[in-house]
């Protein structure tokens, strides 16, 4: 009951302490203290503060520390991150590599592979046309001109119907038949062995206990040639104390998803482990911003994107994230995870008809696509798809009231026929000519001469980037990450001028952003709702776990609503806290908040003596960085009534209250 009552609790405070001013005036104008300014800094340029972090920006200073992560590349990186990110070797690879080794070809069933084989090997021409098509006679003959043996196999290649026909041998089909079949189910068996045809009953016992001890040595005590295949057939939490096996079991098992899932374990590692917070940060808002599903299928290619979402993470947002918008805008759009996603790696000029793969002139006159030719090869002509052209201008840039027509997305969609990807085995960006709409378009006022070419998709590029709703569009994004959910217009404006004025550098945007009255004020102070990831990654780091493996962590934030890379619409998850205010949600995290300080988060390894002979106050402090709220406090007393104060029961508490909840 107690626990139900501070849920409610937390749900009450977590909606009404949320300031919704939407002027720079009141809250926004009164300055938070020295060391809230630090707390404020931590929660909003980092995932979380660890312990110890207070005293090291204090030690700095507060402006040094924000221009150290305003420059990452002049902070070491934590050791430690690399170590966990080495086993995910597809993060280091390029998308030919990757589609090469991660979607190997299905294997068929024995018993499908061998007939015409067989029968193709054992007779003639002559012989196999009188066997299959020719007379009962003819096939009764052929039959009984063959040696025991070989005429064994032959009847077990043969179709029943046939023998319908060809009573004399009908029985010994029958047999040969069953024999193949058992034999080929041997085989299979053999190539796919079952968890008990590799381990007796006791050692099956511990592989499926979790227990890490006990798995380290039965693994190592098994052939080598055996671990991988019975790491394949454990449930994957079974094995997250032994990372790098638990892996080896995906690769055997459902290689197609590693991809994604190292990606999503190494947000995680990076969230966690990384000293350059507030790339990571940034990595996160911008992939949300230009967000791409990770389980789009493309049906024509025989492909899907998870393949190549690491790749877009790592080539087309990362490189960006604190230079200029417009390099950042470019990069996704000709990355081939958004082509996909959005569908512009098929759109094409209408009357265009594209041949394979890109045998590109032909139907084409002085550039100008002039005729249809049909072929059984390559694309099919899907036409002008307008989905790209729309989103890049009400998501990526000008937004829903940024002052586009219909036309506009037309004229933009046009200017990127021909923006595609080479083929499902080489997935790089490359323009086709043949599919691209060569006439005068107008975006946005600006004329585009025709026969522009590639060229085409630059200039809207550029006219995009440059648009006064861009800069004042993505001022009020990074207002509402790093200050409230609805900024004071006054500091988006002067985002948007810097905006302007640097010709989108997204660096001195920032700078505009963190040197403002506003982002130090009472009324950003406590503003943001963490979102899933947010609150399972910065309660690790309150708590100085120590995490041998992520995929508990991303499974858990799944299941709070958020599961990574895997945003069916283009908006992203959403940048506002009401998204996540749901009494499931709200249980949920304290749900978590308890699993986690209980130790019963497989990968996670805590420290009992962090806590050890604290009281509820220290603790609090602790984990928050800063004394609790006399609203939490009050909370805090009223839970722990009649309750036996154990460091574990506070820190649940602590982590599932609106202080830690709340950024």
């Amino acid at each position: 009951m107690k626990r139900l009552v501070l849920m409610i609790a937390t749900a009450a405070l977590l909606v009404t302490s949320i300031p919704r001013l939407g002027s720079a005036s009141g809250p926004f104008d009164q300055r938070l203290s020295q060391d809230r300014q630090i707390v404020q800094a931590l929660n909003r340029l980092t995932f979380g503060p660890r312990q110890g972090d207070v005293e090291e920006v204090r030690r700095l200073g507060v402006t040094k520390w924000i221009e150290l992560q305003l420059h990452p590349d002049r902070i070491p990186e934590n050791p430690a991150l690399d170590a966990k990110l080495k086993p995910l070797e597809t993060l280091r690879m390029d998308l030919r590599e990757i589609v090469e080794k991660y979607t190997p070809p299905q294997q068929l069933p024995v018993m499908m592979m061998q007939p015409l084989a067989a029968m193709n090997t054992l007779l003639s021409p002559e012989e196999m046309r009188k066997v299959q098509i020719g007379t009962a006679e003819e096939r009764t003959a052929v039959l009984r001109s063959l040696d025991p043996g070989k005429r064994k196999q032959v009847l077990a290649s043969l179709p029943p119907n046939v023998l319908e026909h060809t009573p004399e041998f009908q029985k010994e089909g029958e047999d040969a038949r069953k024999m193949q079949q058992e034999e080929a189910q041997k085989e299979n068996r053999r190539r796919n062995p079952q968890l008990n045809d590799l381990l007796n009953p006791d050692q099956m016992n511990v592989a499926r206990s979790g227990n890490k001890e006990q798995l380290t040595a039965l693994f190592a005590y098994l052939d080598p040639d055996k671990r991988p295949l019975v790491a394949g057939l454990l449930p994957p939490p079974s094995l997250a104390a032994l990372p790098e096996l638990r892996r080896d079991g995906q690769v055997r098992r459902v290689p197609r998803q590693v991809v994604s899932e190292d990606l999503k374990e190494a947000k995680v590692f990076r969230a966690l482990y990384s000293n350059r917070q507030l790339e990571e940060v940034l990595v996160d808002f911008w992939f949300n911003h230009f967000n791409v599903d990770q389980a789009k299928n493309v049906i024509q290619l025989q492909n899907q994107v998870h393949l190549l979402i690491g790749s877009y993470e790592r080539d087309a947002i990362r490189p960006h994230v604190l230079g200029h918008f417009k390099d950042l805008l470019l990069a996704t759009a000709r990355h081939p995870a958004m082509l996909y996603y959005l569908d512009n790696w098929e759109s094409m000029a209408p009357g265009a008809f594209a041949v394979g793969p890109f045998a590109p002139q032909r139907g084409i006159l002085n550039g100008v696509p002039n005729s249809i030719l049909p072929s059984p090869l390559g694309r099919q002509a899907h036409g002008l798809n307008e989905n790209y052209g729309r989103e890049v201008m009400e998501l990526h840039t000008l937004g829903v009231k940024g002052g586009y027509t219909q036309d506009d997305v037309i004229a933009v969609a046009r200017c990127f026929t021909g923006w595609t990807v080479r083929d499902p085995n080489n997935p790089e960006f490359v323009f086709a000519s043949f599919m691209h709409d060569f006439g005068e378009k107008t975006v946005l006022g600006h004329k585009i001469a025709a026969g522009g070419g590639e060229q085409d998709g630059l200039q809207a590029i550029d006219i995009l980037a440059h648009h006064p709703s861009t800069a004042k569009l993505i001022s009020k994004e990074l207002a509402q990450r790093f200050v409230a959910d609805d900024p004071p217009p006054a500091l988006v404006d002067r985002m948007a001028q810097t905006f302007t004025k640097s010709d989108g550098d997204l660096r001195a945007v920032l700078q505009t952003l963190f040197t403002s009255p506003e982002f130090f004020s009472e009324g950003a102070w406590q503003a943001k709702v963490k979102s899933p990831f947010e609150m399972v990654v910065s309660a690790v780091r309150a708590i100085q776990g120590e995490a041998s493996d992520t995929f508990t962590l991303v499974q858990k934030i799944a299941d709070l609503g958020e599961p990574l890379y895997n945003k069916l619409e283009p908006t992203g998850y959403p940048n506002t806290g009401d998204a996540w205010l749901s009494t499931a949600g709200i249980m949920g995290r304290m749900n978590f908040s308890a699993a986690l300080v209980s130790g019963l988060v497989p990968g996670v390894r805590l420290d009992p003596s962090l806590l050890a002979g604290k009281d509820a106050a220290a603790i609090a402090r602790d984990l928050l960085g800063r004394d609790a709220s006399p609203q939490t406090q009050a909370a805090l007393e009223k839970g722990l009534d009649g309750k036996e104060k154990t460091p574990p029961f506070i820190a649940s508490m602590v982590l599932g209250s609106p202080d830690f909840q709340r950024r």
